[in-house]
């Protein structure tokens, strides 16, 4: 088998993974914010978990860039290098941003983390494989910047990171210190609509990041995201019903995608 092929099973296998986890998620939900529970194991800070969890996708993306450019693997293209630094700057936030703006002292399970690693790494050899060594050579010209892909596509990654942003930014805002480890209920931004309104601009992002890149692996990708968001957003909505109640039902807000679900 040759690297093309394997990089082809890879995808395969995570398709049929992310399939099993789904169901599995259905019965199981991950013990982490809102849903923490000592029944996973051991556990670390979720400040620092966070970063162990997402650095990596952000270091391996550069190192399989690097390869590829020291060992000419593909000549330097604008469009695919503009695609890596859109990618980046999502991890570089996720990564570092984002957890060092955490308030609270809530825990995440180490198991969590590891699989996190795991799916990250899985994640960074998906989009860096695809980009830098098994796309056609000629698949992203310099025309495809004004292509209607690449247009949509970055409009949608872009507004569906701010979204993610700034939701974090109104929950993180609700904590008083960041000694506090309550959770309140949000109502401002998207979040009068939209009760995850964080993982519905995620999921936005990911949806223009398969657009942009307009491959399998960008597929496969947004495939795993909503495979593992739906039954969190689900397991956060039913959380927030016990936490408050008849002031959240009357809300009537969508779990997750507006006029749908």
């Amino acid at each position: 088998m040759n690297y093309e092929s394997f990089y082809y099973g890879f995808l395969l296998g995570l398709i049929i993974i992310g399939l099993c986890v789904f169901i599995a998620l259905q019965f199981v939900t991950p013990a982490y914010g809102m849903t923490y529970n000592n029944r996973w194991g051991m556990s670390m800070n979720s400040r620092i978990g966070w970063i162990v969890m997402e650095l990596p996708v952000f270091i391996f993306m550069i190192l399989i860039y690097v390869i590829s450019m020291k060992y000419q693997i593909r000549p330097f293209n604008i469009v695919t290098f503009i695609i890596f630094i859109f990618f980046e700057c999502h991890y570089l936030q996720r990564s570092l941003v984002f957890p060092l703006m955490m308030k609270g002292r809530s825990r995440m399970p180490i198991s969590i983390v590891v699989m996190g690693i795991v799916f990250n790494t899985s994640n960074a050899y998906m989009q860096g494989g695809w980009l830098f060594f098994y796309s056609p050579v000629d698949a992203y010209p310099i025309s495809w910047l004004w292509s209607p892909q690449f247009i949509i596509g970055t409009i949608l990654f872009f507004t569906g990171m701010i979204i993610n942003i700034q939701s974090d930014k109104v929950i993180r805002n609700l904590r008083t210190s960041r000694e506090d480890n309550n959770y309140y209920l949000p109502k401002k931004f998207l979040f009068k609509y939209i009760n995850s309104s964080n993982y519905f601009g995620e999921i936005l992002e990911w949806i223009g990041f398969a657009i942009l890149i307009w491959s399998i692996s960008g597929v496969v990708f947004l495939f795993w995201s909503i495979a593992n968001i739906i039954p969190r957003a689900k397991a956060v909505y039913e959380r927030y019903t016990q936490f408050f109640g008849p002031e959240f039902i009357s809300l009537k807000r969508w779990k997750l995608f507006p006029f749908i679900y």
